[in-house]
């Protein structure tokens, strides 16, 4: 039997939870990728192959969540919607940037290192500023 012999790359923390059910879920989803990149990073699998397979999920996955969260924010006439939708199209920029430069020079983890980052300071700092000025229904805390 194989055991994972190293931790998550992040761990999730309900500290990072919006409140909003469908942005959380979502927001999970986005760190099983970056804990999937990181995992695989360490095994035998070729680094092209992994930055196709990972980086067309994390996209494909990212436009879907950006677009959710616009909606939503729309929806509750969030006043710095602009700001946020900006922040949303640099992380997109960004994402493209260091794959391609990845692939170039055979290297993830300038990638991981990005979504690291993204994690910290859109999810946990730009992300929790509309959790905290918006009223929506809010899930029941047990």
């Amino acid at each position: 039997m194989h055991t994972l012999n190293r931790p998550l790359f992040i761990q999730w923390d309900k500290r990072s939870e919006t409140g909003v059910p469908l942005i959380d879920v979502q927001h999970k989803g986005i760190v099983s990728i970056i804990n999937t990149f990181y995992y695989m990073m360490g095994t035998k699998v070729n680094n092209y192959m992994l930055y196709s397979c990972i980086s067309d999920t994390l996209k494909n996955y990212s436009n879907i969540h950006f677009i959710t969260e616009e909606t939503f924010l729309e929806e509750c006439q969030y006043d710095n919607i602009d700001q946020h939708k900006e922040l949303h199209r640099k992380l997109a920029i960004g994402i493209d940037i260091i794959e391609r430069e990845g692939i170039k020079t055979n290297d993830p983890r300038p990638l991981l290192e990005f979504l690291k980052k993204w994690w910290l300071e859109h999810i946990n700092e730009q992300d929790m500023q509309y959790a905290q000025k918006i009223t929506y229904p809010r899930r029941n805390s047990p």
